[in-house]
């Protein structure tokens, strides 16, 4: 396993946002940032020399208003069902008895629904987040880009192998495919941890400050695209497991106002229903 970064001071302005992972599994409390629109202060044609007192006299600098930082809580929220999801996984699959093939079947459908959405939720980024804030980032902070980004790579590959072990695990229903497929996810449970801890440390508070709301929420779309229209109830109410209210109603802030009133109430009960399904129980 790669060595965890530590956050790292990349400016001189500490904001606070402090926001909650829900269950406790994490707290942001202080987000370290960089005051991006302000420029230090460059001698022109406005600043003369005082040779009586041996310095510079210059007009006052004007420094334009800080923005207030973009809200990416909505992130949490998706790492935390996806999180939730791969942790349970190992045992979803072996709880299926040998050769129960309509049982496979279905928990294989939820591993593949899963799968897809990790890989889309990365390709937004890879495509959407990352370019800009390679861009306008401190130098300092390059490292826990590349970091990040060599951890897709890795999990990408991860994903693969889950794919395959899947495939083989719902045609032969047996021992060997079972414990294959269980190896597979508890490793990409393990690399995902790991990834999503790095990038909620350090890399969210610099998308907070150096990203534009359009910015962001471009990247939220691009994931929300991807999802087929049948499943985004289920999608939506595996976020509303554990999500903050708030935070939720901002993620529907978009949708037309028929499928904002309704979806918050019937996803949370077809979530309800898949975990049953795939768990064993509404709440797992």
């Amino acid at each position: 396993m790669a060595t965890m970064l530590r956050p790292e001071p990349v400016g001189e302005n500490p904001r606070f946002l402090g926001w909650d992972r829900p269950g406790g599994r994490r707290r942001l409390d202080a987000m370290t940032t960089t005051n991006a629109l302000e420029s230090r202060h460059r001698h022109d044609s406005r600043c003369w020399w005082d040779h009586l007192q041996a310095g510079w006299v210059c007009p006052p600098v004007t420094r334009t208003p800080e923005r207030p930082p973009v809200d990416v809580r909505d992130m949490l929220v998706v790492h935390t069902a996806l999180l939730r999801e791969f942790r349970l996984a190992p045992a979803a699959v072996g709880r299926v008895a040998l050769g129960d093939r309509r049982r496979a079947a279905a928990v294989g459908k939820h591993l593949r629904l899963l799968c897809d959405l990790l890989h889309h939720h990365h390709q937004g980024e890879d495509e959407l987040l990352w370019p800009p804030l390679r861009d306008r980032v401190p130098h300092a902070a390059l490292a826990r880009l590349e970091a990040a980004e060599a951890q897709h790579v890795e999990i990408d590959a991860a994903l693969d192998r889950v794919a395959a072990a899947r495939r083989t695990w719902t045609a032969t229903v047996d021992a060997a495919g079972r414990d294959a497929l269980v190896t597979t996810l508890s490793d990409l449970h393990g690399l995902l941890a790991e990834h999503l801890d790095l990038e909620e440390r350090t890399l969210l508070p610099l998308a907070a400050v150096h990203l534009t709301e359009a910015e962001w929420a471009a990247v939220g779309e691009a994931g929300a695209a991807a999802v087929p229209k049948p499943v985004l109830p289920l999608v939506f109410g595996m976020f509303a497991y554990e999500g903050d209210p708030e935070v939720l109603a901002t993620m529907l802030a978009a949708a037309p106002a028929l499928p904002r009133a309704i979806v918050p109430r019937i996803a949370p009960r077809i979530y309800a229903r898949r975990a049953v399904r795939i768990h064993g129980t509404a709440r797992p």
